[in-house]
């Protein structure tokens, strides 16, 4: 690093975030690219990082950071990449970065596109299985391409219109998963005893006959019924019910066959369709409506040859003319042939009469009427005027119509157009709007009732807007065109479809609930006339009675009414029955109470308790008297039988006082280990040996309060603090050591550089007793550098080596630090970050800490001893600082 470097930095070193991140984002040197890696993934700011990860812009290093970052920006921008890219390709490399991205994320949209359209299968299972749409399940179970990871979707479909669907919509497509899904839809209508095991595939015929029956399968009737009959007929052993309820739905069936038949072969012209009809050419019908307008107003200006001028040329454009065309055609032959009788004449027009009233004065008020409505905006009222100012300007003699008067109406009636073709676009748009959100229903999970109220209004508002632009005299019928009527046709069927299976399951619920109620109803009436009834049966069936009839809603609303005269009249015959049963209960209770007394005279005191206890019990079984004896017949139940249990408590005293024992002996454990936690350092070692006795016996007890827990979780703290406290005072010591014996090779090999073996042989340091294995390393380094039998060239061999290895050390603990590292050495510290970053992305779960590294770096320091002196000054200076700001970040 030369002079000018040193002061003027570059813009991506700066120590101004934003500079930093300003230049990151523009910046095309070389040097900057080398460094987007480090800046990615060290840069002390969150915005640098950012914009280095986006400069790489590369799935890995996306992943990397969405692991690792915190940074709310940083996660956004990796989520945003992630969710484009991940999808695109397998990579088995990533897979598990990828699956601990998709877990971490919440957004459904991606999740779900993933689960459709992920190349990985590893990721498409991992994204189903955070769905629990049924219907989107559904969907993705008919499109999986992995016939195993589809198997897995079917077994998460439980909802039983979804699985109706499937087995239907794939039974041409793919037949194996439609029977599959057909089974899923037995089994659980099997499990939930709508179907009868060995009956279940009977009465899933019989279920598809009965909507085809109600027209709900949208195929060939006629094929589809043979079909049915022909697996009926398969079956054996059908239970009598199912049988009738499979031919009764097989006959409406054929019935409305043979009636579509009839209906066919009787008709003359075929049914008007609900849609628009296809429409004439465009040039062709304003060449129509022209000749229309001009002989429905009388206007003599146009010649009739250029009328059917205009008709032959908008007729001969038509290459393939369709039918509608020649529709059109033949209503206009009548017209066509006047004009053409009016040409042959060649008659000029009679002059009109003149009259002696002045023509045209009752237009100009009309024609302010006008202006003012048109200003007023009101389009509608307008149009009225208009007409009748027409209609007036058009009754009189075409030599008697003031032109000023028809020059005005006609730029009137150019305003109105103007403003009707506004009104008109309006519309359109407005009308583009409600497709839009009818459009959105399907996918927006709302409630059906939702959905039919809004599809209500949408209509409720297409209807006002037709009502605003079709007015009177006007020969359009409807003002939306065809193409977006078909559009809202379309999205409110597909969005009432959403909601259809609702409205029919709830019809079939409440269908369901009044069978049920009925059923409810006999076995009510039923309980109420056995003598045999318990109370709690009584009870249960009055409190389910009152619950029904407070849930009316929930059946057919034709059947409400008689419903809750029924429950009324049955509540009533309950409420009697429980009447007799409480009577038979007080008596029950006041034999309990006789027993009760008798055991005043008992001798056995454990005895008597027994009997006391069973005689609760059976108070108990009894049940619940009338309110206003139940509490009286309790006090004289009590009466006898509370002295026994107060000696009954008493024994629980002396069991209390045993508890009390135990406490006082878990406290004087605290107070033990409370001392030992506090004795002098040269009793440190025994005392942590005798806390650890403590601490087996403390686990062993039981009954052991918060407070005390706290107090000897305290002094096992305290006893962790000092060890730890002179662990550290042995770490320093162990390093002052480490430092002196490196101080002692270095030396040495000075010495021995100048030639002065004395010096270096006086200089080799003793081995200790306690030195460890670097220690003795160091030593015997020392040892080996002061024999005279070293040559001068294997001591420069010695120190080329110590200075390659002392380099690499100082550059990996540069940046480890976040320090910049010398000119001549970035080479050095590129390969060694690449290098890192190829080992972090392999080995993600098995990295080292930040002190961990710190003491893999010393270590290999002291092993790269001896260096070059000069080598060795410049690298302890570069060494210790960033020892020294790795052991602030971990806390030495």
């Amino acid at each position: 690093m030369n002079l000018k470097s040193r002061f003027f930095k570059k813009p991506w070193q700066s120590k101004d975030a934003s500079t930093r991140a300003e230049a990151v984002r523009d910046g095309h040197e070389p040097e900057l690219k080398a460094e987007l890696p480090r800046l990615a993934q060290h840069d002390e700011s969150a915005a640098v990082r950012l914009a280095a990860l986006k400069r790489i812009n590369s799935e890995p290093f996306w992943l990397d950071a969405r692991l690792r970052e915190q940074d709310p920006a940083i996660l956004a921008a990796a989520d945003a990449f992630l969710g484009r890219e991940v999808g695109r390709a397998s990579n088995e490399t990533l897979r598990e970065s990828r699956l601990q991205w998709l877990a971490r994320i919440n957004q459904s949209d991606v999740i779900r596109r993933l689960a459709r359209e992920a190349a990985d299968p590893a990721l498409r299972r991992a994204a189903l299985a955070r769905v629990d749409a049924q219907g989107f399940l559904g969907d993705c179970y008919g499109s999986e391409s992995d016939d195993e990871l589809a198997a897995e979707i079917l077994t998460r479909i439980d909802q039983p219109s979804t699985l109706e669907r499937l087995s239907e919509q794939l039974r041409k497509q793919r037949k194996k998963r439609a029977q599959a899904a057909a089974a899923r839809l037995r089994a659980i209508r099997v499990e939930a005893g709508e179907l009868e095991a060995d009956q279940s595939e009977a009465s899933a015929l019989v279920s598809s006959m009965e909507r085809l029956a109600r027209g709900e399968v949208e195929t060939d009737r006629t094929a589809r019924l043979a079909a049915l009959q022909a697996e009926w007929a398969a079956l054996s052993d059908v239970a009598p019910a199912l049988a009738t309820r499979f031919e009764g739905a097989a006959a409406i069936v054929r019935a409305s066959i043979e009636r579509a038949r009839e209906d066919r072969s009787n008709e003359t012209a075929p049914a008007q369709p609900v849609v628009e009809e296809a429409s004439p050419d465009a040039n062709l019908s304003k060449a129509a409506e022209h000749i229309r307008t001009v002989i429905r107003k009388a206007d003599k200006r146009v010649a009739p040859g250029e009328l059917l001028g205009d008709w032959d040329r908008a007729w001969n454009a038509i290459s393939i003319p369709s039918e509608p065309d020649k529709a059109l055609k033949r209503d206009m032959l009548p017209l066509l042939r006047e004009l053409q009788a009016q040409l042959a004449q060649s008659r000029p027009a009679e002059k009109p009469q003149q009259t002696q009233a002045k023509p045209g004065d009752e237009l100009d008020p009309m024609l302010d009427q006008i202006a003012e409505t048109l200003e007023s905006g009101d389009i509608a009222r307008s149009h009225e005027l208009i007409r009748k100012a027409r209609s007036r300007f058009n009754a009189l003699p075409p030599r008697q119509r003031p032109r000023a008067a028809g020059g005005r109406l006609q730029r009137m009636e150019g305003r109105l157009k103007e403003m009707r073709d506004y009104q008109h676009w309006s519309h359109n748009e407005h009308r583009d709007e409600l497709i839009a959100q009818i459009e959105a229903i399907p996918e927006s999970g709302q409630h059906p009732d939702a959905i039919s109220v809004l599809l209500k209004q949408a209509r409720e508002e297409w209807q006002r807007l037709e009502q605003l632009e079709v007015l009177p005299g006007d020969r359009k019928r409807f003002a939306s065109p065809p193409g977006q009527w078909r559009r809202f046709q379309a999205a409110c069927k597909q969005a009432f479809e959403t909601a259809k299976p609702y409205f029919e399951k709830r019809q079939e619920v409440q269908a369901e609930n009044h069978e049920q109620l009925k059923r409810f109803l006999a076995m009510g009436k039923e309980l109420a006339g056995n003598e045999q009834a318990q109370e709690s049966q009584l009870r249960d069936f009055l409190g389910k009675s009152r619950l029904a009839i407070r849930r009316l809603d929930d059946l057919p609303p034709k059947t409400r009414g008689r419903a809750a005269a029924q429950l009324r009249e049955l509540m009533a015959a309950l409420s009697g029955r429980l009447d007799e049963h409480q009577a038979e209960i007080e008596r029950v209770k006041r034999r309990l109470i006789a027993e009760a007394r008798a055991l005043a005279h008992e001798k056995d005191s454990k005895l008597a308790i027994d009997k006391a206890k069973a005689l609760q019990a059976e108070w108990q079984r009894a049940g619940r008297g009338r309110r206003k004896l139940e509490q009286k017949l309790w006090q004289e139940f009590r009466e006898p039988i509370d002295p026994l249990f107060e000696q009954l408590k008493g024994e629980r005293e002396e069991q209390k006082q045993a508890e009390r024992e135990a406490q006082a002996e878990l406290k004087q454990l605290c107070e033990q280990a409370e001392e030992l936690a506090r004795v002098d350092d040269a009793e440190l070692e025994n005392a942590a040996g005798r806390l650890a006795g403590l601490s087996a016996d403390w686990a062993s007890r039981d009954g052991r309060s918060g407070k005390l827990k706290q107090r000897f979780e305290k002094a096992e703290a305290a006893m962790e603090k000092r060890l730890q406290q002179r662990k550290d005072r042995q770490r320093q010591a162990d390093r002052a050591r480490r430092e002196e014996l490196a101080d002692a090779v270095q030396s040495i090999a000075a010495a021995r550089l100048e030639n002065h073996e004395a010096d270096a042989a006086s200089q080799v340091p003793a081995a200790l007793d306690d030195d460890t294995g670097l220690d003795q390393q160091l030593c015997e380094q020392a040892a080996a550098l002061a024999d005279p039998a070293l040559t001068s060239d294997r001591l420069a061999e010695l120190l080329q080596q110590g200075d390659e290895q002392g380099r690499q050390v100082a550059v990996e603990m540069e940046f480890l630090a976040g320090l910049e590292t010398p000119e001549e050495e970035r080479k050095r510290r590129m390969d060694y970050q690449v290098q890192r970053l190829a080992q972090r992305m392999s080995e993600r779960h098995a990295q080292p800490d930040l002190g961990s590294e710190l003491d893999q770096l010393m270590g290999r320091w002291y092993q790269s001893l001896p260096h070059t002196p000069e080598v060795h000054r410049s690298l302890v200076k570069r060494l210790e600082a960033g020892r020294k700001i790795i052991e602030d970040m971990v806390g030495l």
